[in-house]
């Protein structure tokens, strides 16, 4: 048998798999209609002939520039408007999610409140994620990759390229599999919000409906994923406890694949004479390891080349020959801190470790 807390924890990492799923799903769905747009600005580049006439403030210049904007900016819209119905409907489902994941785990009936689809859209929307609100990210991705292509056609213009060396600077060389061009850039950076907005959006139906359940869930804990992608900032965070809705909030980073993970009263706090279980399992690169274990905890138990891999090979041999702990690579913000600081914090570490001071 196992308690409802690790039950909770080990479905709660399942799931996450699912949402990250989900995001590539999204992304399936909006990435074409930039694709399309991309498409029609090169179109029309190339159709204006071997060279771009005129000088870099040229109206007819401007005309072009105009035209490049408009498409962008329809495109954004287009892609603004899926990505938001997309995103309401993923906070109603993820709060019912939740609340039939807290039921189901609960050996005894227990009444989960869920919050209203129109409450917790509201929340997504209110609620920053990386310092910015939903629109300003929408905004945002509009006007800098109408900014990467105006500048790319500017600079052609001043350095006298042609039009095929214009488009290639937008759109990248077929020998890079068009990775190389400004486009590219505003391509990844609209997957990473993308990204980034289903575990914001995710995570605020889940922070929601934990606060409206306060007789049932006493906090949350950070769980991070076990492997040797995951981040400094995230391998300091995994396992630290918070009252719901306080505390760093998720995702830490774009791209961040953390959960906070609701753990409930104990059976005596809920009015029940009942005593814990045993533990459960969570996931990790290589197998089940016990719900409880930290990144540290498993990172400790990894061959010296897995340590390396994660951290680095200084920071490895910090941590095995130092005995430093993870939490110590970071400052209170959760920032890595360089080697430089921590050989000034840490000198004792740096001389277990039989690293020059």
């Amino acid at each position: 048998m196992v308690s409802v807390n690790d039950m909770v924890a080990d479905l709660e990492v399942r799931h996450m798999v699912g949402v990250h799923r989900l995001g590539t799903g999204i992304l399936r769905k909006l990435l074409p209609i930039l694709d399309r747009a991309d498409a029609e600005i090169v179109a029309r580049l190339l159709a204006r002939g071997d060279v771009l006439e005129g000088s870099f403030t040229s109206r007819r210049l401007e005309r072009l520039l105009d035209a490049i904007r408009r498409i962008n900016h329809d495109a954004h819209v287009i892609v603004g408007r899926e990505l938001r119905d997309e995103l309401r409907n993923l906070a109603a489902y993820e709060a019912e999610f939740q609340r039939r994941l807290l039921t189901g785990a609960m050996p005894v009936a227990f009444d989960v409140v869920t919050p209203s689809t129109e409450l917790l859209y509201a929340a997504v929307q209110a609620r920053p994620f990386q310092g910015r609100l939903l629109k300003e990210w929408l905004t945002d991705l509009d006007a800098n990759a109408a900014r990467r292509v105006r500048d790319a056609v500017r600079l052609g213009v001043v350095q006298g390229d042609t039009v095929d060396q214009i488009v290639r600077r937008i759109r990248g060389t077929r020998a890079q599999n068009y990775a190389d061009g400004v486009m590219a850039i505003s391509r990844r950076g609209a997957e990473a919000m993308v990204r980034t907005a289903v575990s914001h959006t995710t995570a605020v139906a889940r922070t929601e409906l934990y606060e409206a359940n306060s007789a049932l869930i006493a906090e949350e804990m950070i769980v991070a994923t076990l492997d040797t992608r995951t981040c400094p900032q995230c391998q300091a965070l995994d396992g630290k406890r918070f009252p719901v809705g306080e505390g760093p909030k998720e995702p830490f980073h774009i791209g961040c694949r953390c959960i906070r993970i609701p753990r409930t009263k104990s059976w005596r706090e809920l009015g029940f004479d009942i005593d814990e279980l045993e533990p459960s399992t969570r996931a990790s690169m290589n197998g089940q390891v016990p719900a409880s274990m930290t990144y540290g905890e498993w990172l400790r138990k990894q061959p010296a080349s897995v340590q390396d891999e994660a951290l680095g090979p200084t920071r490895g041999a910090l941590f095995r020959r130092g005995k430093l702990p993870i939490e110590r690579f970071t400052n209170r913000a959760g920032d890595q801190l360089t080697l430089e600081q921590l050989r000034a914090m840490e000198a004792e570490a740096f001389a277990r470790a039989g690293l020059a001071a």
